[in-house]
């Protein structure tokens, strides 16, 4: 075996047993709290209300990264293939 190798252990991706653990129980307590936490947030001034909600998507939709798209180098068609799309995606 060449130096640095390891066998053995978890396979890469796979939660160790402590957090797996960890987030059923956070996911179980939220289950069983729902609408209290629901009624809590109606609660809220509607702008902390948004700033939760913000916050709970962080969890749920993956980060996003900017995409710079410099038109300068694209021609009309390409442009408007772009548009298209983009428009397509939004219905």
């Amino acid at each position: 075996m060449a130096h640095g190798q390891k066998t053995g252990g978890r396979t890469a991706g796979t939660l160790n047993k402590v957090t797996s653990d960890v987030k059923n129980r956070i996911a179980a307590f939220i289950d069983e709290r729902f609408d209290t936490i629901t009624a809590d947030l109606e609660q809220l001034e509607p702008k902390d209300r948004v700033a939760a909600y913000l916050k709970f998507l962080e969890y749920v939709l993956p980060k996003q990264r900017e995409q710079k798209i410099d038109l300068s180098t694209l021609n009309d068609e390409q442009i408007d293939d772009l548009l298209n799309k983009a428009l397509t995606k939004l219905d």
